[in-house]
């Protein structure tokens, strides 16, 4: 292995290593730029499989995929005759036929410079070689290879990143210099980051001159001397402004007409004979009536008279009836409008009522009362079927890979999980069985399935797994 790895991405390579042991042959290690994916492939391939035909390819954005082949069947084969016209596979099958090759462990990375014609050899030669071909990959993103197991490579914890920088650096300041605690929490476990730390740069000369140059001393001066006059000015033209509108409202107050004398008697005059209008009409009224009566008696016409001027209703009377009318049919309006509610009415809403209410009860109670469904599973012999059924796209956890049933169903019985899953798989001739907490829509409820895990299931170092990959494996299987 390569001189300086921390024990978390040791253990890493322990993983896929054990990944390969239990029969999956293509791995697609997932982080960030700057995590170390290429680090951590460069210490697998030196440290593991020292037995096997190694490649490690590294791909750049000028990689063809015939120089991509080449690379590959050289590494794999002695002196092998590659055919540019034709596919991964069939110059893998064509050299194999010729001469035999041994065991193989393919590394490439950067998976985001292969082609799709290329990612699809690749899967197809990882499940059709004939003899064991292991093919790691590294990428930025999940799902670059649909059918690869993605192990992600998580940022370095606190410890760790001063631990790293410890192996590089042989002078670093204490644990307590504020740079030194900002520049690691900054870098958020990025090894990148922390190893382009410069001590150097890093350093404040606390005996330096605070106060600012001459330079800056004329900028500042310049600046306010030229804010100050743009402020005079704006005061003079406001000035200005106020003194051109006082002058304006002066001259239209100027030309303001005034109403003259005749204009305002005559108004008074309009308004003296609307009040005297009324008295006009009601003495009109008694002319004419006197007119009519003129060739009767002189006690007739005197009654007459009279009549008349008694019937003829003053202004003020007729205002005072109309309002006392009016406010009598606003009363029966409002009365008509109001009516009183019925009592059966009430009751009957009430009756209506009641059965609601307690069909509410009697549902509250039925669902306090029902338990919570908790599943325990000892010695079922497999759910391929229901695997196979599943989404392609949810997620398990994978607690425990045996070749002895009876270890699993051990395993089963003393941890007495809920939705425990077993899988069994035919790999190398040997039957597998795998043991799965599944399923979960998204790799996030996965992730928040496995930290509610104890300390001892965790110590065993559960992984996420596609529901895809399993079902692949039980197809390949059957």
């Amino acid at each position: 292995m390569q001189s300086q790895i921390l024990p978390s991405r040791s253990a890493l390579v322990d993983r896929i290593a054990m990944q390969f042991e239990y029969g999956q042959s293509l791995i697609c290690l997932v982080g960030n730029s700057g995590l170390g994916k290429s680090y951590l492939a460069e210490s697998f391939i030196t440290d593991k499989y020292s037995d096997f035909s190694k490649a490690f390819i590294q791909l750049s954005a000028h990689s063809k995929d015939v120089d991509i082949i080449r690379q590959l069947m050289e590494h794999t084969f002695r002196a092998p005759l590659v055919d540019q016209k034709l596919s991964l596979t069939e110059n893998f099958f064509v050299l194999n036929s010729e001469q035999p090759a041994e065991p193989c462990l393919w590394v490439l990375d950067g998976a985001r410079h292969l082609s799709d014609e290329l990612i699809q050899e690749l899967q197809n030669l990882a499940v059709r070689a004939p003899h064991t071909l292991y093919i790691l990959v590294t990428a930025q993103a999940p799902n670059m290879l649909p059918n690869a197991l993605d192990i992600h490579l998580e940022p370095l914890s606190h410890a760790e990143s001063k631990q790293l920088m410890k192996m590089f650096f042989t002078q670093l300041p204490p644990d307590d210099d504020p740079i030194f605690k900002t520049f690691i929490t900054e870098a958020r476990g990025n090894p990148s980051v922390l190893l382009d730390w410069k001590q150097e740069e890093q350093q404040l000369d606390l005996r330096a001159d605070s106060q600012p140059k001459l330079k800056q001393k004329h900028f500042f001066i310049a600046a306010f001397s030229l804010i100050l006059t743009l402020c005079l000015v704006a005061a003079l033209y406001n000035k200005q402004l106020l003194d051109l509108l006082g002058e304006k409202q002066e001259v239209a107050k100027q030309q303001t007409a005034i109403l003259s004398e005749p204009t305002v008697l005559e108004a008074e005059q309009v308004l003296e004979a609307e009040q005297v209008q009324p008295k006009v009409d009601v003495v009109s009224k008694v002319a004419k009536h006197a007119a009519e009566v003129q060739n009767k008696p002189e006690q007739e016409q005197v009654s007459a008279v009279l009549s008349a001027l008694l019937s003829a209703p003053t202004k003020s009377a007729m205002n005072s009836e109309m309002a006392v009318d009016t406010k009598k049919h606003s009363e029966v309006t409002s009365t008509e409008l109001a009516p009183e509610p019925d009592e059966q009415e009430v009751e009957q809403v009430a009756t209506a009522l009641q059965p609601t209410k307690r069909t509410e009860s009697s549902t509250d109670a039925n669902v306090q009362v029902t338990p919570k469904n908790t599943v325990h599973r000892v010695g079922v012999s497999h759910d391929n079927q229901w695997f196979l059924l599943r989404s392609d796209t949810e997620w398990s956890i994978q607690l425990l890979a045996v070749t002895e049933r009876k270890v699993a169903d051990d395993f089963i019985a003393k941890h007495a999980l809920p939705n425990i899953k077993v899988a069994e798989v035919r790999r190398n001739g040997k039957v597998w069985w795998f043991v799965t907490l599944a399923p979960f829509a998204q790799l996030d409820d996965a992730k928040l399935a496995r930290g509610n895990l104890n300390a001892e299931l965790l110590a065993a170092k559960p992984f996420f797994k596609r529901i895809s990959q399993i079902k692949q494996q039980i197809q390949q299987s059957q």
